[in-house]
């Protein structure tokens, strides 16, 4: 189960973000996880355990006597407390994964944590060992000095004491001509000319744009943002048996699935915002659904017959996060205004954010919702020899979700 924080914890995993980078998850208390302390350990636990090397619960046998016992760090205030924890599988033939808290009760008794607090489950590094930290988002939120203690600084705030005067001292000289010169104006234009500002060098590198560490997106107005571009993969679909040579999968994809094009005669276009199910976005079948058991997101559609849906490609989980992680280290996101001079138009740089760890969980949670979409956009020939354009399918997210996805927003006046 996916968890989605109050405003008031969002902010309190904003602040946390500024000292800790490693992933997290988090668990909202019930009565029954307090009463009876077994907890289930979902999908997004598990892999942060076992990426960090603390426990596999594919090696686990059944019941808690087989289960692997660990201390962790509980921050509460201005104390840090250590807590026994047992990460364990059930007995029986369900193997449920679980974890239990030693002392949960007598915690709620004193009134450390209650029924409906946010708990915040991370790892972090002591004397060269990896351990367990909890944090309570609801009450008796640790202050500074233990934060600092627990996960020291970040190397993000290194870059951006270079990035951010740079910003504003473009932003505070006024208009700048598009980098391109003369022409025709594309929305990329505005990045483009913040980047050549900045001496980067347009690319399409998968690091981050600034010192490998912070993304740059600039726009106008609100449009969606886009996230990054990740092709899917095909294994085991129609593409796949259509189309042997993976490289020509995409395309593969457009022609099988496109609709003639108004725009590209003679072409198969498919230019297409794809949601939940709940919330396609598309008049031609394609969702979004999530299957936490495969660690998968899959592109599926309806079949003709409105009754079954087929698996038409996918992202693995691994590969959405490695993908989220490696561009959106830290992003910083410049809005423009423009005006045309001589027919060159020249923007000018108002407004800014700075927002560091993606939260990977919170990335599921908004493909649920609807604020993450996918774009599908491209055409190819209908027959024979590929030839077309990808425009880049990309993950997109909405203005307003942005701080709900990445755990730390910073507003920056630039002028």
């Amino acid at each position: 189960m996916i968890f989605e924080p109050y405003l008031d914890e969002l902010n309190v995993i904003s602040h946390i973000h500024k000292f800790n980078e490693e992933e997290f998850t988090i668990i909202r208390l019930t009565n029954t996880m307090i009463e009876k302390n077994n907890i289930d350990a979902n999908v997004l636990f598990r892999d942060l355990l076992k990426n960090t090397g603390l426990v596999d619960y594919d090696q686990l046998q059944n019941g808690g006597n087989n289960g692997i016992k660990l201390t962790a760090k509980m921050l509460l205030g201005n104390t840090i407390e250590s807590v026994p924890m047992n990460f364990y599988k059930v007995a029986g033939t369900r193997s449920d994964p679980r974890f239990s808290i030693y002392g949960i009760k007598n915690m709620s008794m004193l009134g450390k944590i209650t029924v409906g607090d946010l708990l915040y489950i991370t790892v972090a590094k002591s004397e060269e060992f990896m351990h367990v930290v909890i944090l309570n988002t609801t009450r008796n939120v640790p202050n500074d000095d233990v934060l600092l203690g627990t996960f020291g600084i970040g190397g993000v705030e290194d870059s951006a004491s270079r990035l951010i005067p740079a910003v504003k001292a473009i932003a505070r000289a006024g208009f700048h001509p598009n980098s391109k010169g003369e022409g025709k104006f594309s929305p990329k234009d505005v990045g483009d000319t913040l980047e050549f500002l900045l001496g980067i060098k347009t690319n399409n590198s998968q690091d981050a744009d600034f010192e490998g560490k912070i993304e740059i997106k600039s726009k106008m107005g609100k449009t969606l943002d886009t996230l990054f571009t990740l092709r899917p993969q095909f294994e085991g679909t129609k593409v796949a048996i259509n189309e042997p040579i993976d490289r020509s999968r995409v395309s593969a994809f457009t022609r099988l699935y496109g609709y003639d094009s108004s725009e590209h005669e003679n072409y198969k276009s498919l230019y297409i915002t794809i949601g939940t199910k709940i919330a396609p976005q598309n008049r031609v079948g394609f969702f979004l659904e999530i299957n936490e058991e495969n660690r998968t997101v899959e592109l599926r559609k309806w079949t003709d017959d409105g009754i079954k849906t087929e698996l038409t490609a996918y992202w693995t989980f691994e590969s959405l996060k490695k993908e989220l992680h490696m561009k959106h280290p830290a992003t910083l996101w410049v809005k423009a205004k423009t005006r045309v001079v001589d027919e060159v138009v020249e923007f000018k740089y108002f407004e800014a954010e700075l927002t560091r760890e993606p939260q990977f969980s919170i990335f599921l949670s908004l493909i649920e919702s609807g604020g993450i979409t996918y774009d599908w956009r491209g055409y190819t020939t209908p027959a024979g020899k590929y030839t077309g354009k990808n425009h880049g399918n990309a993950w997109r997210i909405k203005n307003k979700y942005r701080p709900l996805l990445f755990g730390s927003v910073e507003q920056i006046d630039l002028l």
